[in-house]
């Protein structure tokens, strides 16, 4: 789960994070029972890749949704593990940790293991499922020396991986206590509790500091800016909006699910689409998923910090703003239930312009066509196409003014986090090999 925070026992948490799943889940109508998994038919080159990665999306995904980093945790080991044995023997791209060369092993074989090891240790209740289908690629190997080695070598790289990563924080949970003057944050309805506020003290992926990425101070509570994002989403966001258009409130709930459906879902068709190389595609993923887990960390910094109130307490509280030009309304609802935690800057847009940035600068453009389903989408909307990554990352952004989350101010920032952080990753990490 996004844990809630307070020193309280395991059974607790468990309902805590039940009631905040149906609670979402049920408001936005996309309760949905996934299907068992099942292993393609057909395998291209860069097969095991998409298939691992489905694989790990799936098990997350049953687990608790991505209510917790505990998947995109589990998805930016499995795919740095299978980066660093795919440029173990073939050195593409420069490796993120274990970084030997080897030869005279199977990396289809090494890829499976690693993947397995890994997972059975942040998913041990889904064993069957892991060895079933890490199995079905490691029999495929014909050669019995390559194969054992290949399984030598992906367990090697599997406990490097989880060596570096143990006790690193990602479920570290800690206490709140709200403040009480204008322009703070405020807990929202059906949460009592945010989501973990020490977070920060996790370990990331790619940062040496999170304050290097920290968000400038939003806007004063009299400002002209303020006051522009203030009317733009009491107008565009509330329920039953009359100015919102029937597009904007489909994609205000399209958009709505974490960005580890969507970005790994669109890595994974245009992958496919585009007949990505397995090295390639697997880069994809990997700097998708350890960025988009930097990317929280540093957005959570920012948040608490600045520490900001959402919409909804805002327009219900603007007669105590000190701003004669922002008119309180105390019944104003969003279109969609306010997540617990504060609200400046946007996370989500920050996700959708960081994933719009690698998967561009993966392709070499920005003109990447996709169709896909969301998991919150209305019923009859639940398909749309982009031919443009970064009209994909607006789109993100503006959802969350009109659901109702944020601020305008705050999806700005949000989409300028993201791309920093993005090239941030990008320049320092998973380089192209130099050609000497």
């Amino acid at each position: 789960m996004r844990y809630q925070n307070s020193n309280i026992n395991k059974k607790v948490i468990g309902i805590g994070f039940i009631n905040f799943c149906v609670v979402l889940l049920i408001w936005n109508s996309c309760q949905r029972m996934h299907a068992p998994y099942d292993v393609p038919e057909s395998r291209t080159d860069n097969q095991i890749v998409l298939d691992l990665n489905k694989l790990t999306y799936t098990i997350a995904n049953d687990h608790d949704q991505f209510y917790s980093f505990i998947g995109v945790r589990a998805l930016a080991m499995v795919h740095l593990a299978m980066h660093d044995i795919f440029n173990s023997i073939d050195p593409k791209f420069e490796q993120y940790y274990y970084k030997e060369q080897k030869e005279n092993f199977d990396p289809v074989v090494a890829a499976a293991e690693a993947t397995r090891n890994i997972l059975l240790k942040a998913y041990p209740n889904r064993a069957d499922t892991i060895n079933m289908v890490c199995d079905q690629w490691i029999d495929m190997s014909v050669d019995a020396a390559l194969k054992k080695a290949g399984i030598m070598l992906g367990r090697e790289v599997a406990q490097a991986y989880i060596t570096l990563r143990d006790k690193d924080g990602h479920e570290k949970r800690g206490d709140y206590t709200p403040m009480t003057k204008p322009g703070n944050y405020q807990f929202t309805p059906e949460f009592d509790w945010v989501l973990i506020p020490d977070f920060s003290v996790a370990k990331p992926f790619t940062l040496d500091s999170l304050t290097q990425f920290r968000s400038p101070a939003p806007p004063a509570l009299k400002s002209e800016e303020y006051i522009s994002s203030f009317n733009e989403v009491k107008a565009y966001g509330g329920k039953n909006s009359t100015v919102r258009t029937e597009d904007q409130t489909n994609y205000a709930h399209w958009w709505a699910e974490f960005a580890e459906h969507g970005w790994n879902r669109i890595g994974r068709i245009t992958a496919a689409e585009r007949n990505l190389s397995r090295n390639k595609a697997n880069r994809m993923f990997a700097l998708l998923n350890m960025n988009l887990y930097d990317l929280y960390m540093v957005s959570l910094e920012s948040k608490y910090f600045y520490d900001t109130w959402r919409p909804y307490t805002a327009i219900r509280n603007a007669a105590k703003d000190g701003n004669a030009k922002t008119a309180e309304e105390k019944n104003w609802e969003p279109e969609m239930l306010t997540p617990p935690w504060p609200e400046y800057p946007s996370a989500h847009a920050a996700c959708g312009a960081a994933g719009a940035e690698i998967v561009a600068y993966v392709y070499g453009t920005p003109k990447v066509s996709f169709t896909m389903e969301s998991t919150t989408a209305l019923p009859d909307a639940k398909y749309r196409s982009y031919n443009n990554l970064n009209k994909a990352a607006e789109d993100c952004a503006d959802s969350r003014v009109m659901n109702g989350y944020h601020f305008r101010f705050a999806t700005d920032e949000g989409l300028r986090q993201g791309r920093m952080l993005a090239k941030h990753t990008i320049n320092n990490f998973l380089k192209p090999v130099e050609v000497e």
